[in-house]
């Protein structure tokens, strides 16, 4: 797709059907679900859907003894069941690069596009944030006050607080959960 391409819209009904089903596929896999978005934003038309996840991480013991531990990540370890069997497929961003990582994953569902945003617990609150305005609104928060954003609009993040690494942070470096 080029940059004068348009994604294709999905009308609500269809991509609350497909969003359902792709939720349906992650139970068990996750402490908290959330769907963003347009959808969550109640538009009638959306090109993609958004879910913010906390993945389910449990200790699972292994070894010759039982005395190996390891932390599995069991929404990671669903998402590449469903790549093996066919069930999703990555999708490439706007870039041509894939987006396959622990945090973030580019996919199509039933020809439907879904990001997939893996945060920490401590950020749940930041990301579902930014992923649920607009796209103008998303690039306010990280301006800060008295500032404007490159369209002009006024920044609105606080100026004893920084967004790095996905995170909001203090002054002092001190993330905020």
């Amino acid at each position: 797709m080029t940059a004068t391409e348009t994604r294709p819209l999905l009308h609500r009904p269809e991509a609350i059907t497909a969003a359902r089903a792709f939720v349906d596929l992650l139970d068990g896999t996750y402490d908290d679900l959330r769907v963003a978005g347009s959808l969550r934003r109640r538009l009638a038309y959306v090109h993609d859907i958004e879910v913010v996840v906390v993945p389910k991480i449990e200790r699972v013991t292994g070894g010759l003894f039982g005395d190996d531990e390891v932390l599995v990540d069991r929404l990671d370890a669903r998402m590449t069941a469903l790549l093996d069997n066919d069930e999703v497929s990555k999708r490439l961003d706007r870039n041509g690069v894939p987006r396959w990582g622990p945090t973030l994953k580019y996919l199509l569902f039933q020809d439907v596009r879904v990001d997939l945003f893996c945060p920490e617990a401590e950020r749940m609150g930041w990301i579902l944030l930014r992923r649920t305005g607009t796209a103008a609104f998303s690039r306010q928060l990280v301006v800060e006050r008295g500032k404007k954003t490159k369209d002009g609009r006024p920044g609105l993040r606080p100026s004893h607080v920084r967004c790095a690494d996905g995170w909001l942070s203090w002054s002092s470096g001190e993330k905020i959960p």
